[in-house]
């Protein structure tokens, strides 16, 4: 290929593009959420749930898998490329890091990580057996069975990610992604905790009677709503860090693709 024939990554104007169409989507999510299911335009419960940013299998929660597993990707793509410059244990971080963003995208459609939870509650519970240590805490938990069994997981792994990214970032001033994008993911994570408690309909319903809501559905599901938007935000916060990170260390980078014979 000739230097004329050569094609020309401008990532600046691709990452500005990428994060207004993600907040664009985002937004118009939620008009479709409100016009579908607070307004319920069509009385049609069907039409409902393909919007309903509350509910897992919906258009939301694709866009939102989708924008995590593109971050995954993305983390393989910078493994990829810096992986000749850097270290293996950094390459295989970096491949750790693409691997969870793809299955943290794959378990928020699927819900495996409420139904694995569920599992791993009824097997360790089962004969009403009353158990100690660490599995007795666990099982007190007065939330949904996922924070107990699942979650510490994903935070273990989230931590031992976020303290390598945080080296990582600071070279290139890409912190402040790294710490809004995971503080909405925490704060959305916050916010499903206290979905999950036994006196969460009292408090419900003292929000719905102080702001004279017509339905509890309203209060309930605008929780829900702001705890999904918040972890998509986070997403596309990450993902642009990312992408920015990329950028840096692909500046100047030719791929030449050639068929061998």
């Amino acid at each position: 290929m000739s230097e004329n024939e050569m094609r020309t990554i401008d990532m600046q104007h691709w990452i500005k593009v990428i994060f207004i169409t993600c907040i664009t989507i985002q937004i118009l999510l939620v008009i479709a959420d409100y016009v579908f299911n607070y307004k319920d335009i069509f009385d049609e419960r069907n039409i409902r749930r393909i919007w309903n940013i509350a509910r897992e299998m919906s258009i939301p929660t694709w866009f939102s898998s989708i924008q995590t597993q593109l971050l995954g990707v993305t983390a393989l793509l910078i493994a990829f490329v810096e992986g000749p410059s850097i270290s293996r244990l950094k390459t295989c971080v970096w491949i750790l890091a693409g691997l969870f963003f793809l299955w943290i995208g794959i378990d928020d459609y699927a819900e495996l990580h409420e139904r694995l939870g569920t599992v791993l509650k009824h097997i360790a519970s089962e004969n009403n057996v009353k158990l100690g240590g660490v599995l007795g805490i666990l099982l007190k938990n007065p939330s949904f069975s996922w924070h107990a069994f699942i979650a510490p997981i994903f935070a273990f792994w989230g931590l031992v990610i976020f303290t390598f990214l945080w080296t990582s970032f600071r070279r290139f001033n890409l912190t402040p992604y790294l710490v809004l994008g995971l503080g909405c993911w925490v704060v959305s994570q916050g916010i499903d905790f206290t979905e999950g408690l036994d006196n969460i309909d009292h408090f419900y319903r003292r929000i719905q009677e102080a702001f004279s809501i017509e339905r509890r559905y309203g209060v309930r599901h605008t929780s829900k709503v702001v705890e999904e938007v918040l972890e998509m935000f986070g997403t596309t916060l990450l993902w642009i860090g990312f992408l920015h990170y990329l950028a840096n260390v692909a500046d100047g980078l030719q791929i030449r693709l050639v068929k061998k014979i």
